[in-house]
């Protein structure tokens, strides 16, 4: 029966009411937010034998801080529930249970950058999943389906290498799929569990570790290698961003971010110079503007060299203020990704 997840859930979910009854909500949030494993870690063959289990109830760095001085307590008394819960178990017995911290790491979205973004990339591993569950319980034809698929799958894969995941699933192709689920399973109940196994830890995992984003990205940075270099740093900047002197350096990014963005697509045959000031090649502000002007010329694109203007003024106030707050570096970033997507809009890349 311990052996058995859809049995363990059920205790789990016992255990919480009993917590719940007993008013104990620390231990409440704790079970609750805990990732549970249990293992077998002992057998006694004396009448009949008996199998001993523990339970792994595995937290994160901060609320274990906040208990570890009350952790051996905290470990008997919810073993004292899991006890009564499991009271009716013959020849199983839970004998312990282990408390453990981890350190949830972080993971750099940034590195998606020019193949997808967290919330696709969340909506095509669901997508992948459901489609597995559909072709093998009844649904949909893997002929309809699997060219779609297959497209997804690889985009997937190559996300998941940037950002260091292993890939769960090793079906490139539906009918890869179907070799195993007509062999292995026969029944659907059977081959939805494997693929709930298979891609609830990713999916979890994925979905856990949201961060604070910068608007995305809109535009192609193909052979705009330097940008795209600029605003990988300058999300991982923002991020870890927690002094006054880190919400500087995510100015100072955003201000040589614009400048390479100006050099890139300024050209002085072409483009010039409104003021007829002679500009150094650090001048991004008077670069693009001359950019503007003559790339959204004529009186229908007015209030679109408006707002490129205003965009640009801000990027370009807050990447020099030396009183710098986090809402300063957060907005200085956004207006710095808005430029870059207007001006690649401008260019095409779109």
């Amino acid at each position: 029966m311990l052996d058995k997840q859809d049995d363990i859930r059920s205790i789990v979910y016992t255990v919480t009411e009993i917590l719940k009854a007993d008013k104990l909500d620390e231990l409440t949030e704790l079970l609750s937010n805990a990732q549970i494993t249990i293992e077998q870690t002992g057998y006694d063959n004396w009448n009949g034998g008996i199998y001993f289990y523990t339970i792994y109830l595995t937290i994160d760095i901060e609320t274990f801080v906040r208990i570890r001085d009350r952790v051996q307590n905290i470990e008997t008394s919810l073993l004292e529930k899991f006890s009564i819960a499991t009271r009716h178990v013959d020849n199983e017995e839970i004998s312990s249970i282990l408390i453990v911290p981890k350190a949830q790491a972080k993971i750099n979205w940034s590195k998606l950058s020019g193949i997808t973004t967290q919330t696709k990339l969340i909506k095509d591993v669901n997508y992948l999943k459901n489609v597995m569950i559909s072709v093998s319980t009844g649904g949909q034809r893997i002929q309809d389906v699997n060219e779609e698929y297959k497209a997804t799958y690889n985009i997937v894969d190559k996300a998941l290498q940037k950002l260091s995941f292993k890939n769960t699933n090793p079906f490139r192709d539906l009918w890869e799929w179907y070799s195993k689920w007509s062999s292995s399973f026969s029944h659907y109940r059977e081959r939805r569990e494997f693929i709930g196994e298979m891609y609830n830890t990713l999916l979890q995992s994925l979905e856990e570790n949201e961060q604070p984003e910068l608007i995305s990205v809109t535009v192609d940075l193909t052979d705009w290698e330097r940008i795209e270099r600029s605003i990988n740093e300058l999300r991982l900047r923002q991020t870890e961003a927690k002094s006054e002197e880190q919400f500087q350096v995510v100015g100072l990014l955003s201000r040589e971010t614009i400048i390479t963005l100006a050099q890139v697509v300024f050209d002085k045959e072409k483009h010039p110079i409104l003021d007829g000031t002679a500009i150094s090649k650090t001048d991004a502000k008077r670069m693009l503007e001359a950019y503007i002007a003559v790339e959204l010329g004529g009186s229908s694109n007015e209030t679109v060299r408006r707002y490129a203007r205003a965009t640009l003024d801000l990027a370009n106030e807050l990447t020099h203020k030396r009183t710098a707050t986090k809402k300063d570096a957060s907005l200085c970033a956004t207006a710095t990704i808005s430029i870059i997507n207007l001006i690649g809009a401008i260019e095409g890349r779109i």
